[in-house]
């Protein structure tokens, strides 16, 4: 009785190493075909060829058939199905799969978007050694993307990784001092030991000692006597700012503006840039009318004024050159201008226009850098010294983050409260007629909050506005609704 049972077992071994050999040759049929780069691959055998493997557990086989249907390669594109192959391959500890699932979670494709869990699968998928999952983290970090902008967190994670774009951002962050020392001697090391075009691209930036110069041109506009907004070149951090006692009225915005866009790095401490701008406001109605000059380009602007900034109604896209590219074809960068957070401030005896600058590129689908605005009626001619310019156009994170950009079926939601507060959440449309609660007024701790809410399908696409109430403050941000994204 026991050699038929040895014999039984020795048999049902075969039959699954048997199978796990079957397996393997169809993954390297498969692979075969996936990855052969020709535009005339015959893609709709795969699911026929990879069903059979899928149904016996093979776990690598559910994640291909799951990026396939993700991606619409040889089946209908669909990210229900996605995820659940996906997710099955994920749970079996197969560490592409759990990387996929962060980047499901991310993008909220086939499951509830949701950053928190996006960051969990990347670290579960880092810990098995995916490589892409490490450096999916340490960009995160690096942009703010889901998480407190950090830069020394993003070189951790990069550090980590042996992806290529790891790689890269390492020896960016090493040749601008992001999160440690500048080290331009790393820098080239890292970079030239890259194969990737990014860092190709990169590479000679380094050679045109990109960087200095970068910085000769902020010293040059600093130090611009002849400039209506002169700047001094010595930094003084604080000054104390003094604001209106009561919130700017839309009227007192209007008139003639001159003054400086001023951008800064991801973290929104670094001024990387100083362009001159004049702005002419005018009200009419309800209606705010702006010339706007930027960058020897000339805008026509429409808005509403609602909470104390202006929303942007009409297409206003500008090009900014890229001061360090990582794509060839990519020398400039295209913002749409969201809104102007404009306010009445008054330092040492001087009335100044400043506030934020929202901007969104489509190219990236996300959020442009920190912007700023520090302007002065053009009949005024005394100097904004570097003392007013630090004061005004100091650049804080914005307070609510919104995901992703543009969105469509559902939006989530972060802020961060630095003390307890009742707190109130509302998506409404630009122009008042659709209303979602997010959150109804709730008692809050000091913490971070995250909401990902379902989005009606039927609201049109245009403006909206997130609007949020932290005791008696109110914060706004503005983001686009489109079903084509």
């Amino acid at each position: 009785m026991k050699k038929y049972i040895l014999l039984f077992g020795l048999y049902l071994s075969v039959l699954g190493l048997n199978a796990q050999n079957s397996c393997e040759e169809t993954l390297k049929k498969a692979e075969h075909i996936l990855f052969k780069e020709s535009p005339f691959i015959d893609q709709s055998n795969l699911v026929a060829l990879l069903e059979p493997c899928v149904l016996k557990g093979n776990a690598k086989a559910e994640n291909y058939l799951g990026l396939m249907y993700l991606n619409g390669i040889g089946v209908k594109k669909d990210v229900n199905k996605a995820y659940s192959y996906i997710s099955s391959s994920a749970d079996k500890g197969y560490a592409n799969a759990q990387y996929n699932m962060g980047r499901l979670y991310k993008y909220g494709l086939g499951c509830e978007l949701s950053f928190a869990k996006a960051i969990d699968w990347f670290k579960i998928a880092a810990a098995n050694d995916n490589q892409r999952a490490a450096y999916s983290l340490g960009y995160m970090f690096y942009k703010g993307y889901g998480v407190p902008q950090d830069y020394k967190k993003a070189v951790e994670w990069f550090e980590r990784s042996s992806d290529p774009m790891a790689k890269h951002f390492l020896g960016v962050c090493c040749y601008l001092g992001y999160g440690l020392p500048v080290d331009e001697d790393r820098a080239i090391k890292a970079l030239l030991a890259n194969e990737t075009v990014n860092s190709k691209t990169f590479l000679k930036h380094i050679q045109e000692n990109k960087k200095v110069r970068n910085e000769r041109k902020i010293a040059k506009v600093l130090k611009k006597s002849n400039d209506s907004t002169y700047i001094k070149p010595e930094v003084l951090k604080k000054v104390k700012v003094e604001e209106y006692p009561n919130p700017t009225a839309v009227n007192e915005l209007e008139g003639n503006w001159n003054g400086k866009l001023v951008q800064y790095d991801w973290s929104g401490k670094h001024i990387t840039r100083i362009t001159p701008v004049a702005v002419d406001i005018t009200v009419v109605n309800s209606t705010v009318k702006i010339k706007l000059f930027i960058a020897e380009q000339h805008f026509e602007v429409y808005g509403k004024f609602i909470d104390g900034t202006i929303y942007i109604e009409n297409d206003v896209i500008f090009a900014l050159d890229k001061l360090y590219s990582n794509d060839p074809n990519e020398e400039t960068l295209d913002y749409t201008i969201f809104t102007l957070g404009l306010d009445k401030k008054e330092v040492k005896g001087e009335v100044y226009l400043t506030g934020l600058v929202d901007t969104f590129i489509a190219s990236w689908a996300e959020y442009g850098e920190p912007m700023s605005l520090v302007l002065k009626s053009k009949e005024n001619r005394t100097t904004i010294d570097e003392e007013m310019l630090l004061a005004l156009a100091s650049q804080e994170d914005q307070f609510i983050k919104l995901y992703p950009v543009p969105f469509n079926d559902q939006l989530t939601v972060q802020y961060q409260l630095d003390i307890a507060a009742n707190v109130s959440v509302e998506l409404i449309s630009l122009n008042g007629v659709n209303k979602t609660v997010i959150l109804p007024s709730t008692q809050q701790q000091a913490g971070e909050y995250t909401y990902t809410i379902p989005v009606d399908l039927s609201l049109p696409n245009g403006l909206y506005v997130v609007r949020l109430m932290a005791g008696d403050q109110l914060y706004t941000r503005m983001i686009i609704k489109d079903t084509n994204n």
